[in-house]
């Protein structure tokens, strides 16, 4: 028979023993339902990818992570045949483990490791067989855990040694960060720049120089509205990559002071957006509704004085906006900055991962 099992305690775990096919075919058959997923294994397969393609499958529903080593690496090489067939087991390993996006398995290397561990939250197996297809070809032998609160024993006191002593694979996910936050940031100080002709002029003939515009201000709410928009994405782009690296390092690095005080100085009555949201049109026709004005030469003196008075309290806002709006572009700057650390820290991190993995 090419597989056999035999009950060790009734109900709870089995031993198996196979040739010719999977030794834990059973925990496959549970990928499905499962919440969680943990491998732990010396080797993947080469070649073939169905049992890999299987896990990725599943972190569609589930959390996963799988633990390998990198067959073919060591710690010291004795001749160019050996590291460069190193090199390209290495490169063959980071390839099929790149996280293709932040749904994806969590992959773990681990260059000391020869243990094999597959289980859900709902069944393990503990045995000799990698999680590769090419292990079916041999003898194999392990224990099937049925039992729901032995198979948590297992996951709360085993799988944290594993993973304390293995180097989290992040794949290309830095490259990929590294362009969604460039793109935030030019697209944040684009917007900014849209604030910054509504609220200036700029007027020389050989050197132009930059005015407030108190006279005649187009700031518009929409402006104001865009910048809220991008601030907000960049806050759930950072949490992102808080989850996704499983650090609080990148919301510590972002400048969420900034953040907050821009919402605070485009809030709702505050000076930026009463400048915003006033209406010449409405401001000057209220005025005259007011003055309750009914024939025609009446109508021409007051249209004209509400015009002037209108233009007045524009003015009026454009000087009380003032200081609020050289604080929006003091805080602009500060953010940017703090970009230019999100994007530092990342590169650190590739660059940690490239000298931690691939020592050829």
């Amino acid at each position: 028979m090419n597989y056999q099992k035999f009950s060790l305690i009734p109900g709870q775990i089995e031993i198996v023993t196979s040739k010719g096919e999977s030794n834990y075919q059973e925990v496959l058959d549970d990928f499905d339902s499962a919440d969680y997923i943990f491998v732990t294994t010396y080797n993947i397969s080469q070649n073939r990818t169905a049992l890999l393609n299987s896990l990725k499958e599943a972190a569609k529903h589930a959390e996963v992570r799988i633990v390998t080593n990198i067959p073919n690496r060591y710690e010291t090489y004795y001749g160019d045949n050996v590291r460069n067939k190193a090199r390209e087991s290495i490169n063959n390993y980071t390839k099929k483990l790149n996280s293709e996006n932040e749904e994806s398995i969590s992959a773990f290397f681990n260059f000391e490791n020869h243990s094999k561990v597959i289980l859900t939250n709902n069944i393990a197996y503990i045995g000799s067989a990698n999680f590769s297809e090419e292990s079916s070809n041999n003898r194999e032998i392990g224990i099937i855990i049925k039992d729901k609160n032995l198979v948590q024993v297992v996951i709360d006191n085993l799988v944290p040694i594993i993973l304390d002593e293995s180097i989290r694979y992040y794949g290309n996910s830095f490259e990929e960060k590294k362009l969604v936050l460039s793109l935030l940031a030019s697209r944040l100080e684009s917007a900014s720049i849209k604030i910054e002709e509504e609220s200036y002029t700029y007027v020389g003939r050989f050197e132009e120089v930059k005015n407030y515009n108190y006279w005649d201000p187009q700031l518009q709410q929409v402006s104001l509205e865009h910048v809220l928009e991008l601030l907000e994405e960049i806050e759930e782009e950072i949490y992102r990559v808080n989850e996704l690296y499983e650090t609080d390092e990148f919301a510590d690095l972002i400048d969420s002071e900034s953040i907050e005080q821009i919402k605070i100085l485009f809030s709702e009555d505050d000076n930026i957006s009463e400048l915003a949201n006033f209406s010449e049109r409405n401001y000057a026709s209220d005025l005259i509704a007011e003055w309750n004005v009914h024939n025609e030469e009446d109508m021409d003196e007051a249209t004209q004085r509400a015009t002037d008075q209108t233009a007045d309290r524009k003015q009026e806002l454009a000087e009380a906006a003032q200081e609020d709006i050289q604080s929006f572009f003091l805080c602009i700057q500060r953010i940017q900055h703090s970009f230019e650390s999100v994007i530092e820290k990342l590169e650190e991190l590739e660059e940690e991962q490239k000298m931690n993995i691939d020592n050829t």
